[in-house]
């Protein structure tokens, strides 16, 4: 594969070093202010300025993962189902139809899926506002998300996702060059795309809600797209109400009204402001002083902290735009199962009954951030297990239990530890060399002696360490991961399934290929949507939780501020941010 990175960051790349003293009284609700304004009364026109820290991995919507860019995503390119704009959350994660004319007609087993698209739908610009000879104004039609998914499995392009779309009939020709299209891929006419799948999928609408699945002009991206490396990122075509005016990675973002969307179509986008203004670079504090005095309307990755958070929290109208939600999101520590000792089920869960959780909590925030998690699958997720019904390793405070964690290290044949050398990978940013320091302190206390402690700079760690094999990496202590939708596949398959062990770019971290969890997973993903998916995935939950091969130790918040001159600041679960496409300035003339 290409240099591309492969890795799902959290919207918050530095995670929130928070004094505990300011998260008391966090779990009443207060914080948190979800708006949802009558359409009237939002104003039309103006700047939506945004301050943020960290760049877009990709402007290619078959490359971006950073939740940063999926948020980017909502504005500039459209799917052919999406999720809509409002305030419920529940609501929130029923699809609708975008680009195409419903969210999907399925055969009678879900393994074929037919979409017939919108008339009125056009290309925009491209990125600079290039006007595309024989794109920009031109009908989007089913050869060009055709042409979109191919496009996901080519070396150059670096598709941030395959394994949501490989099961696609002839994706496995395609791949080794066998076959110039995906077969699995119908296009009877420019307005009806039909999906042949080998197995079931009633998933399928969410995989096509995916930024991957945006469409994408073959003619004028193939040529891009030949090259060594696609730079098709510097030249993305719009599909939504924005295209992106500017890019200077790292210290811009601009994007400016697509004369060539047509609001007719898109019942989601309201797209009331004319640009937006995007600075990138931000030292965290200054980011938040910014939005805090109304400089600018909303933080992208950048979040109070300490005595800032403190200070939030205690003023009545800094406190009212403070968004504080579920981000579905879990962090974990994860032992390399291929690697000795933790190729011993037994020293595996010695490891998660002698991980002190609440102290990981504490050096991250305290409970604003989050509860501490018992399991794989975070709460709003189907599969998700109450603590208070689920806690396989639970101890007293979560603190952790030592005795019980020797017990089971002599279990697996190391009762006075282990002192061979393993490969021990944090990272070196605030507060994630804490929760380096605060896992090896356990780990020493369990008895190993000689851990070989590496900590690059965030997100590095993914990188040049998790995401390789062959580094054999036995522990890592900065690991998270977001759902791509809500539904636990989206945890479980790429993280936990043996089959999605890859050369670079994995994400099954601990390389775990265990049959129980493989054919639990296998039986949930073909279960069809419904009470019965759910219980199949509380299983796989229970199974891969009990493996020991994670250390689950938060469900993380959101943590979102903006200023009073935003209005509708409605907060979405699929992007963990506002909902920009549907909010306001005041300060529109």
């Amino acid at each position: 594969m290409s240099k591309k990175r492969f890795i799902r960051l959290f919207a918050v790349l530095l995670a929130l070093s928070l004094f505990a003293a300011a998260c008391g009284g966090s779990d009443d609700g207060d914080t948190t202010s979800p708006k949802d304004v009558p359409a009237g009364e939002i104003p039309v026109g103006g700047t939506l300025r945004i301050a943020g820290a960290s760049d877009v991995d990709f402007m290619d919507p078959a490359s971006m993962y950073y939740t940063l860019s999926w948020t980017l995503a909502r504005g500039v390119f459209r799917t052919l189902v999406t999720y809509p704009a409002v305030a419920d959350f529940e609501e929130q994660n029923v699809l609708v139809p975008d680009l195409a004319t419903d969210v999907g007609t399925p055969n009678e087993d879900s393994s074929e899926w037919t979409f017939t698209l919108k008339d009125g739908i056009k290309f925009g610009p491209a990125l600079g506002n290039e006007a595309v000879p024989g794109v920009t104004g031109e009908p989007i039609t089913s050869a060009d998300i055709k042409y979109a998914l191919e496009r996901v499995f080519i070396p150059s392009v670096g598709g941030g996702y395959p394994f949501y779309y490989d099961i696609m009939e002839g994706t496995d020709a395609f791949v080794a060059g066998d076959a110039d299209e995906i077969t699995g891929i119908e296009t009877p006419d420019d307005k009806t795309i039909i999906f042949h799948l080998t197995e079931p999928a009633g998933d399928w609408p969410f995989r096509m809600a995916m930024p991957a699945s945006a469409p994408v002009p073959a003619d004028y991206a193939a040529g891009f797209d030949a090259e060594k490396d696609s730079d098709y990122d510097s030249h993305v075509v719009a599909s939504g109400p924005y295209y992106v005016a500017e890019w200077a990675p790292e210290e811009q973002i601009t994007l400016e009204r697509n004369e060539e969307w047509d609001p007719d179509t898109d019942d989601v986008r309201e797209a009331y402001v004319d640009v937006v203004d995007w600075k990138l670079g931000f030292d965290n504090d200054v980011g938040v002083q910014k939005v805090q005095g109304g400089d600018y309307e909303i933080g992208l990755d950048v979040s109070p902290q300490g005595p800032a958070l403190e200070q939030t929290l205690a003023d009545p109208e800094l406190s009212k735009r403070l968004i504080n939600e579920p981000s579905l999101c879990t962090r974990y520590v994860f032992l390399n199962t291929t690697v000795e000792p933790f190729d011993s089920l037994e020293v595996r869960q010695a490891v998660n009954w002698a991980i002190d959780r609440a102290n990981l909590k504490t050096l991250q925030g305290g409970p604003i951030t989050g509860d501490i998690a018992s399991s794989i699958i975070p709460p709003g997720m189907g599969g998700y297990l109450s603590t208070d019904e689920y806690n396989p390793f639970g101890t007293d405070g979560m603190a952790g239990d030592l005795d019980k964690a020797k017990e089971l290290m002599a279990a697996g044949g190391y009762p006075d530890g282990y002192d061979g050398e393993l490969l021990f990978v944090g990272a070196s940013d605030p507060p994630h060399d804490k929760y380096a320091e605060s896992v090896r302190a356990d780990l020493e206390a369990l008895g190993f002696s000689n851990l070989n402690v590496k900590t690059p700079a965030f997100p590095n760690q993914y990188t040049q360490f998790y995401g390789i094999p062959d580094k054999n990496v036995a522990i890592g202590t900065s690991a998270g991961w977001c759902k791509d939708y809500n539904d636990a596949f989206t945890f479980l398959d790429p993280l936990f399934s043996g089959d999605n062990i890859l050369e670079s770019g994995n994400q099954n971290y601990a390389e775990i290929d265990d049959p129980a969890v493989n054919e639990a997973i296998a039986t949930a993903t073909k279960t069809p949507f419904g009470d019965e998916r759910v219980a199949a995935w509380e299983e796989a939950n229970r199974l891969a939780t009990e493996s020991g091969a994670w250390v689950p130790w938060t469900w993380d918040n959101e943590t979102i501020i903006y200023s009073e001159n935003l209005v509708n600041p409605i907060y979405n679960t699929f992007f963990s941010h506002i909902d920009w496409v549907v909010a306001g300035v005041t300060t529109a003339e």
